[in-house]
């Protein structure tokens, strides 16, 4: 299952350094969420989910200059708690090896920029 976690550069850091991570929430395609978009295709779902995503990313940025950071996951069955609107909550540690891409977001800008998992350790420096 697709999900899209905000993420602080400082947890992005850790994260990278730990290969695990714990969280409670992730944003992704829940029954209500579904519900909510009835004409949207999958591509648009993941879409909206990675704008939430960034929206929500902007407010653990370190200054207003730094970007919004997400991480683009891929969960297990077996990591999938209850779902709570557009969320899910996690019944296990995100591992590194899920991450699909990291996805910046920027203030008042409704196009997240992607990066794949292998440039992250290369660019994170200049993210802070």
């Amino acid at each position: 299952m697709r999900a899209y976690l905000p993420i602080s550069h400082g947890d992005l850091v850790g994260f990278l350094s730990s290969q695990s991570l714990e969280r409670d929430r992730v944003f992704t395609s829940t029954p209500d969420f579904l519900d909510e978009n009835p004409d949207c295709d999958i591509e648009e779902i993941e879409y909206l989910l990675s704008l939430l995503a960034g929206s929500s990313s902007l407010e653990l940025r370190s200054s207003s200059s730094s970007p919004g950071l997400v991480l683009a996951l891929e969960l297990r069955p077996s990591q999938c708690g209850e779902s709570i609107g557009d969320s899910i909550t996690l019944s296990a540690p995100i591992m590194w090896g899920q991450v699909q891409c990291a996805l910046l977001a920027s203030e008042g800008v409704d196009e997240l920029i992607w990066f794949a998992t292998q440039e992250i350790a290369q660019e994170i420096d200049g993210w802070g």
